[in-house]
């Protein structure tokens, strides 16, 4: 795939004590890796979306910055025009986050380790575009796309769609057993984490689920818990020969399922019970942290990764964790509607 980039600054992320360009950064850095992030994460999500083709022949990328100030970015707009067999389709999306967000966490967490930062005091983390006067130094390769078969639900085992509803542009469809096996886990577990692999597939039906724009649909299928992952209070670890195990179990399965992704649990105290209605609890909410995003970008580095994280939701009804999925958009993983299904 020929790949046009058309624009030509350099990216540069800085957090800095004043929300300006005064005095010196506690920390700067190139951002052009975090930018052409973005682009795949575009790319992708046009494609799940049905707006763009999976293998297209030629691809023309534009960078817009939307500024707070020049040279400071408050977003980036990222259009995409894909080219195949002489039709051309066109996709937009803005990211207002990035990799440099989660970088900016880290950095003050160092800064107030080293006292340089005060444990209270407010930062700045800032995205500037600065003008080149030769070609971009941003660099795109062509971006992996996600095995999508063509199938129907029933090859994929799924029979009756239950509770819960579908985005429009990401419909996901996950087995009622997987839910519940993973809130019984999550429960069984306590305070601790756990988790496992997950089976599943995309595929792509003859025509849209209702309520939706596009034929792709992620069904996540089945967990597979390995007593090789070890996890503790805020910690899981997963391990690589049992995520190869599970995906022996996929293939024996025989129903076109790989493994997708991973869950883990956050924790949930059956002692208390209320953990949902309780606003100091001090177990982590069912939403990704810094080390989820490392776990995942590592395991899974594709912008089509979905982490589904099992635990607490604070102001969710009931005594019981709740099953959250989050996939990229906007340039971080966000929390997804999703429908549940029986087989």
């Amino acid at each position: 795939m020929e790949i046009e980039l058309d624009q030509t600054f350099a990216y540069l992320h800085e957090v800095r004590r004043e929300p300006d360009l005064t005095g010196m950064p506690l920390y700067s850095a190139a951002a052009d890796g975090d930018v052409a992030e973005l682009v795949e994460e575009a790319s992708l999500w046009g494609v799940l979306a049905g707006r763009l083709p999976a293998a297209p022949d030629a691809l023309q990328v534009q960078i817009t910055p939307h500024w707070v100030r020049e040279p400071i970015i408050g977003s980036l707009e990222i259009t995409l025009a894909a080219r195949r067999r002489g039709k051309t389709m066109r996709f937009v999306q803005r990211f207002p986050h990035g990799r440099w967000f989660r970088e900016a966490q880290r950095q003050l967490q160092l800064l107030r380790d080293q006292k340089t930062v005060g444990p209270e005091e407010t930062v700045y983390s800032m995205l500037l575009a600065l003008a080149c006067d030769r070609s971009s130094t941003l660099r795109l390769a062509p971006f992996p796309t996600p095995c999508i078969a063509a199938r129907s639900l029933a090859a994929c085992g799924v029979r009756t769609l239950g509770a819960g509803r579908l985005l429009a542009d990401r419909p996901v469809l996950v087995n009622q057993t997987l839910i519940e096996d993973t809130l019984r886990k999550c429960c069984e577990a306590d305070t601790r984490e756990t988790g496992g692999a997950v089976l599943g597939q995309m595929i792509r039906l003859d025509q849209a689920l209702p309520g939706t724009t596009t034929r792709i649909v992620t069904v996540l299928s089945a967990s597979v818990d390995d007593h090789r992952h070890a996890g503790d209070t805020m910690r899981f670890t997963f391990d690589p020969a049992a995520l190869a195990a599970a995906a022996q179990i996929a293939e024996l399965r025989g129903l076109g399922e790989t493994v997708q992704t991973v869950y883990h649990t956050h924790g949930w105290k059956n002692a208390c019970g209320n953990c949902n209605q309780n606003p100091r609890c001090p177990l982590a909410e069912a939403d990704p942290s810094l080390q989820d995003y490392q776990l995942i970008e590592s395991l899974f580095p594709s912008k089509s990764t979905l982490l589904p994280i099992a635990g607490r939701k604070l102001g969710a009804p009931g005594r019981s964790p709740v099953l959250r999925i989050h996939a990229w958009r906007g340039g971080r993983l966000q929390a997804i509607p999703w429908q549940a299904y029986s087989d």
